[in-house]
């Protein structure tokens, strides 16, 4: 997330994960009590975590679905070709299919020893029926083990609807109390046969540990996802490793989003990330408030952070966000065919750099037309293969944010057996494809044409040879 600026993308996820933790705390009816022997105890006063509503035995998820599959035999084959897509749901996307939730120890666990399953269940559950895979976020942060060794010191303002609410981000004050349960969130979802969750149609292989700990309250929105020092987040990161790798041997972890290649975020990893690098499998950068002059989403120098490291995982973008957000007065907006033009450059420009999934953030998509651009970025190419740079040039903005802006590309996508180029620039789309040719818009329009009579702008297009 983007150094000095309030985070309304990421916030919107935390605002519904909040949500969904005080799902689980509030007063539960009598008749319930009686149903749950593991039930978290009423309390009497509202939580920190926000205020308390009626429990329920399947609470509504909101549905976003973009997929239309039926429960059978098939499930294992269906979650193994949709793990291999690469773009998430925004808004209700036909064929988008990845998602990201978060949740909270305390959420789960609200005294010790005690849990309470039943929203997240509900979570899983429709997931499974939409044909979503999930990327869960954990938030290792339980109001009773917090009390134990952390004080006011370590309170976070978190956004809520009724205003903000205070939490305790501290590291565990008991890593073993953590721990275990980590191990039974991850063996109810981990589709192995043994103490999983009742009706498991998908099981959740990726694990996120915390959302971008170096937030920590610096910037000007005052911030805070996790209060201590780089060491601490190493040692709940090897913990997390170790705890889910016992319960799911085939589990990914996540690391936690590194919140862009600004300084004091470098800061932050810069003496940890050569041992972190042992215990996540996936590498984290997160680009928010993105424009022209960062189209490459941040991958680019984190890719090159990561090896000053010596470290080599697979790069996920797990927020991206574009534009300006509502609440940063006096940032330049973007355009509706700006704005359009710049969601499929980044996302191109991104995964031929490397990036392997992008979780894109919509909060402030205003226009129809940017909804049906991502669409067809969707329909061409979130079932890609590989992707081979047949020509590129960019430009590298220098200074302490440096990233890149891209003055031409062209890129062949192999889709299904079948290659997708995507270009933009200046000249003919001959200058990198040749023949009689399907250009599809960034809208989906359709036309046919020979390739030296298309003339490129910095509008992308999709182009397919025609046999």
């Amino acid at each position: 997330m983007a150094y000095g600026g309030i985070r309304r993308a990421g916030l919107s996820m935390l605002i519904l994960l909040l949500t969904l933790a005080m799902l689980i705390s509030g007063c539960a009816e009598a008749g319930e009590k009686a149903k749950f022997k593991n039930e978290t105890q009423v309390r009497e006063k509202p939580a920190q975590l926000g205020a308390p509503q009626k429990n329920e035995t399947e609470p509504s998820i909101p549905s976003t679905a973009s997929a239309n599959l039926t429960a059978g035999g098939e499930s294992e084959k269906e979650f193994l070709e949709l793990e291999k897509t690469h773009f998430s749901r925004a808004g209700r996307t036909k064929n988008a299919y990845w998602d990201r939730w978060w949740v909270a120890w305390g959420g789960v666990e609200r005294e010790k020893g005690v849990y309470d399953f039943r929203y997240y269940d509900a979570v899983v559950r429709r997931a499974g029926e939409e044909g979503v895979p999930l990327l869960i976020t954990v938030l290792p942060f339980a109001e009773w083990d917090q009390d134990r060794c952390h004080g006011d010191e370590y309170l976070g303002k978190m956004p809520m609807p009724e205003g903000k609410a205070v939490v305790k981000v501290g590291k565990p004050c008991s890593m073993e109390d953590y721990k275990e349960f980590l191990r039974a969130l991850v063996e109810r979802y981990d589709g192995d046969g043994v103490e999983d969750m009742p009706g498991l149609r998908y099981p959740v292989k990726y694990w996120e540990i915390m959302n971008e700990p170096a937030m920590q309250g610096r910037d000007p929105s005052g911030l805070k996802f996790f209060y201590g020092t780089p060491e601490e987040y190493l040692e709940i990161l090897k913990a997390s490793y170790s705890a889910i790798k016992e319960a799911d041997p085939e589990a990914k972890v996540v690391m936690g989003g590194m919140a862009g290649m600004h300084e004091q975020f470098v800061e932050f990893w810069e003496p940890i990330m050569g041992e972190a690098g042992n215990y996540f499998d996936i590498a984290n950068i997160h680009s928010i408030d993105t424009d022209e002059r960062r189209e490459d989403l941040f991958v680019l120098k984190f890719k090159r952070f990561l090896k000053k490291h010596g470290v080599e995982k697979p790069i996920w973008v797990t927020e991206a966000q574009f534009g300006p957000l509502d609440f940063e007065l006096g940032k330049r907006k973007l355009g509706e065919e700006e704005m359009n033009r710049l969601l499929v450059r980044a996302t191109v420009l991104s995964l031929a750099l490397g990036a392997e999934k992008i979780f894109f953030i919509s909060d402030n998509w205003r226009h129809r037309s940017t909804f049906l651009t991502y669409e067809t970025l969707v329909e061409k190419l979130n079932r890609f293969d590989s992707v081979e740079v047949v020509e590129q040039r960019y430009v590298e903005n220098y200074g302490k944010d440096a990233s890149v802006t891209s003055v031409f590309g062209c890129y062949r996508f192999r889709v299904e057996n079948r290659s997708i180029y995507v270009a933009w620039g200046e000249g003919r789309l001959s200058r990198c494809v040749e023949g009689k040719v399907r250009v599809t818009d960034i809208y989906g329009g359709e036309k046919t044409a020979d390739a030296g009579e298309v003339v490129l702008t910095a509008t992308p297009v999709y182009v397919e040879v025609l046999e």
